[in-house]
């Protein structure tokens, strides 16, 4: 008898460990998967690969275009408000790219980008489909 209560306290402390040490679930859309963004400045349109992991409203991955990859952080606010950026040095200037958009439905993000000091352009990022 002693054994099988040991071995249930046992169950329920692995039980709750694997409870309490689960990401939490993002309340809303979860926007975690690979994109395509598309940015349109001045100099034409730029596709670039864009991973994107959520943990509740956080958001961080990587930007991949064919200058490179860059890591970024954002967040998803009010369940559609997403904001994202990054900063990087390019001829020594370091620039901030920012980007500013509205999640429409759960495959597509739209807005706008500042792209430092060299002004602004619109975005598009869409999920892609596998």
């Amino acid at each position: 008898m002693n054994k099988v209560k040991g071995l249930m306290c046992v169950g329920v402390a692995v039980l709750l460990a694997a409870c309490a040490s689960a990401p939490p679930k993002p309340k809303g859309p979860d926007l975690t998967g690979d994109w395509i963004l598309t940015t349109e400045t001045p100099m034409g349109a730029q596709d670039s690969d864009m991973v994107v992991k959520q943990e509740g409203e956080d958001l961080i991955g990587t930007i991949t275009s064919p200058m490179g990859s860059i890591d970024y952080k954002g967040k998803i606010t009010g369940g559609k408000d997403v904001a994202f950026g990054f900063t990087f040095e390019a001829q020594g200037m370091v620039l901030q790219v920012d980007f500013n958009g509205v999640l429409e439905g759960n495959d597509t993000i739209k807005g706008t980008a500042k792209l430092g000091d060299f002004g602004e352009g619109n975005f598009t990022a869409k999920r892609k489909t596998t």
